[in-house]
């Protein structure tokens, strides 16, 4: 979205809008849809297999499919918590400008899993300061 809006930053307003609805409309449908074939990707296999008439193809194309999900959905758990490390490390990073100067000679990508981690850690030390604040206070 930030991408497609400043490519036509300079536009008029109507261009603006209509580049920016467009992209949105055609991010969620992509995304949507990749999310629908994932999820009924073992469907597929199954029904595959089923419609095959035991040809050979078909069936190991049906298999293939119902055994790679777990496995597809373990690679998108970890890809999903990595790309969210790194955008929230990012954040903090471009921020806080003084994280980003501290080590100059250490890589972006190491820098922003650092500072996620650091503010995970902080996140769950405040939060259990203040449960233990408020158990000692009985609140």
């Amino acid at each position: 979205m930030i991408i497609a809006l400043g490519t036509v930053l300079d536009a008029p307003l109507l261009i603006r809008v209509t580049t920016v609805s467009l992209t949105a409309l055609l991010a969620t449908i992509g995304v949507y849809g990749i999310v629908a074939l994932i999820v009924r990707m073992d469907d597929a296999g199954y029904r595959l297999m089923r419609a095959s008439g035991n040809k050979v193809f078909p069936v190991h194309m049906g298999r293939l499919l119902v055994k790679a999900l777990p496995v597809v959905i373990r690679f998108l758990g970890l890809a999903g918590t990595l790309a969210l490390v790194l955008v929230s490390g990012g954040i903090l990073i471009h921020q806080l400008g003084f994280l980003n100067d501290l080590f100059p000679v250490l890589p972006a990508f190491f820098k922003e899993i650092a500072a996620c981690l650091l503010g995970g850690l902080i996140t769950v030390g405040l939060v259990k300061l203040l449960r233990s604040i408020r158990h000692f206070i009985k609140i």
